[in-house]
């Protein structure tokens, strides 16, 4: 965890504080000055110390971040649910007039399960919640699913998605579980993003020559730089594209077509992450190349002698820390919002100078108390779910100006399908296995352009294994002990569904089984029909 108290700072090397106050220095005057300019300052020699040890890089890293104003700064700012539904009101204009109703409690308790920790609520915690008469019984919950294990496995598994989705390295060379669990403890601790961030971007993995297949991908952090096959270039991409939402892989071959990135930025970018003299191959003649010098997107250039290490921990600071670059804590904003609301303010990859935006002072707003709030994650989590806006109605919308008025009908994602298929028929590996890969689907693309597949329908509809399990589950064996059918179909639907049937469902429901020569087959009939309805694999 990054060092937070200056109680250390006296015991450590003289050279690692001449390091942190030049990096401190180089921060603040390029932050200030235009994104290009070349300042040509002399600097002085510098002799640092190895960074051998994620510990000693996150020392330094701890150093870096007390010093930078924005941190100091949040103690005094303060950015609320009703400040941010204001907020979003004015942007609104006479649009706000339209927004949605506000949902009920269980609709509110399945939303805020599903959406916090991938799975279902049970019956019983349904009937509490809604009879529990305490104002805040919706903040409440939210900290209580903010601590729980299945939020930080839940979260874990989407950053990890988000890593690995696109990626094209050796399988036996990656280790996706050791970076879930690692993501996953991260989570559970509380860890700050900017320090989830820069352990990422700054592991330096190492080759075990003496064990087949050991690339250090045992060790979580270091998954991220071997998605990327710790090629220059892929980390470029990946650090820009994950960690700002800016898509800038085009610029590697030449200027970027739509947005503002030259190609030698993409180099220069790409030069921080190679481990000797970075060469940018020329675009008429791949056999000749040019030297280029690692430059951050907004101008901060590393010292010249500084060894890789060292260049990998500039780079974290450069993106973490700068005051200038917005696009470190409006990407992770802008993620986390579109997961909740079912539309992100840009598209999650395309937050570049050119991009699309819609309502830019509220993310503005939000990313920027995010940095105030130390990168708390469950701050933005606390915040946009405690708001009217993550409270209201669903509702497909068909224009940009009708955004955020209510919230968009959403795909839920496999390993949540998986977990409320498990929450019906308990736990079976070989399943979850089966709906993880027809269910998966790439974590970066917007809700909008996510459709069904006939595979999915079919998987649900005719899988064998899921017949039988529905056949003998426990839950159906629950239901066939409640006599009065009106109960048997309330309790299905609040295990299934998360709800209470409407009149009209239980009306038709009791009369199916009454209808119904062999009670076991009927109720089996009804579990089936809800596991396949599309409010089971959906967001209401």
């Amino acid at each position: 965890m990054l060092q937070r108290g200056p109680s250390s700072l006296h015991k450590r090397p003289r050279q690692w504080i001449t390091l942190v106050l030049l990096i401190c220095l180089t921060l603040l005057t390029t932050s200030s000055a235009a994104p290009r300019k070349n300042t040509k300052k002399k600097l002085p020699p510098l002799n640092l110390p190895p960074l051998k040890t994620q510990e000693q890089k996150m020392q330094l890293l701890g150093y870096i971040r007390q010093n930078m104003p924005t941190l100091r700064q949040g103690s005094r700012v303060s950015f609320s649910s009703q400040d941010l539904d204001k907020a979003l009101a004015l942007e609104l204009g006479d649009t706000i007039s339209q927004a949605a109703p506000l949902i009920d409690d269980e609709t509110f308790i399945r939303r805020a399960s599903l959406d916090l920790t991938g799975t279902l609520p049970s019956a019983e915690k349904i009937k509490t919640f809604v009879a529990d008469q305490n104002s805040n019984k919706r903040s409440d919950y939210i900290d209580e699913l903010l601590e729980t294990e299945a939020y930080a496995r839940k979260w874990a598994r989407y950053w990890t998605s988000v890593i690995f989705y696109e990626s094209e390295a050796n399988k036996r060379r990656v280790n996706p579980e050791a970076l879930e669990d690692w993501l996953a403890e991260q989570f559970r601790k509380g860890a700050p993003w900017d320090y989830i961030t820069v352990m990422l971007i700054s592991a330096t993995p190492e080759r075990n020559k003496k064990k087949k297949n050991d690339y250090g991908q045992d060790y979580g952090p270091n998954n991220f730089v071997l998605a990327c096959e710790n090629k220059s270039t892929e980390l470029a991409s990946e650090t820009a594209r994950i960690f700002m939402g800016i898509s800038i892989q085009c610029a590697e071959c030449h200027d970027h077509p739509f947005d503002n990135w030259k190609r030698i930025q993409f180099h220069e970018l790409a030069a921080f992450f190679h481990p000797y003299t970075y060469k940018m191959p020329s675009q008429e003649d791949p056999t000749v190349s040019t030297v280029v010098k690692p430059r951050f997107l907004l101008g901060e250039k590393p010292y010249e002698n500084m060894k890789s290490d060292a260049r990998r921990v500039s780079i974290a600071a450069y993106l973490a820390y700068n005051p200038q670059n917005y696009w470190f804590a409006r990407a992770y904003v802008n993620r986390i919002w579109s997961e909740l609301i079912g539309d992100g303010f840009y598209d999650v990859d395309s937050l570049g100078p050119d991009g699309d935006v819609v309502h830019k002072p509220i993310v503005n707003r939000i990313a920027a108390n995010f940095r105030y709030k130390d990168f708390d994650p469950k701050w933005v989590f606390r915040l946009i779910m405690n708001s009217q806006v993550y409270q209201r109605e669903m509702r497909t919308m068909d224009s940009p100006s009708e955004l955020f008025t209510a919230i968009r009908p959403s795909r839920l994602r496999p390993d949540v399908v998986a977990n409320s298929v498990s929450h019906v028929i308990g736990e079976n590996p070989q399943l979850r296995k089966e709906i993880d890969t027809v269910f998966d689907v790439n974590p970066s693309l917007p809700q909008s352009t996510l459709e069904g597949s006939i595979q999915q329908a079919l998987l649900l509809m005719n899988q064998r294994e899921l017949q039988q399990a529905l056949s003998q589950s426990e839950l159906k064996q629950k239901l066939l002990g409640i006599t009065s059918n009106e109960e048997l179909v309330q309790s299905l639907y609040l295990n299934v569904l998360a709800r209470n049937p409407t009149p009209d469902e239980l009306q038709r429901n009791v009369s199916y089984l009454q209808s119904s020569e062999k009670r076991d087959e009927a109720v089996e009939d009804l579990l089936w029909v809800l596991v396949n309805c599309t409010e089971f694999r959906t967001k209401r």
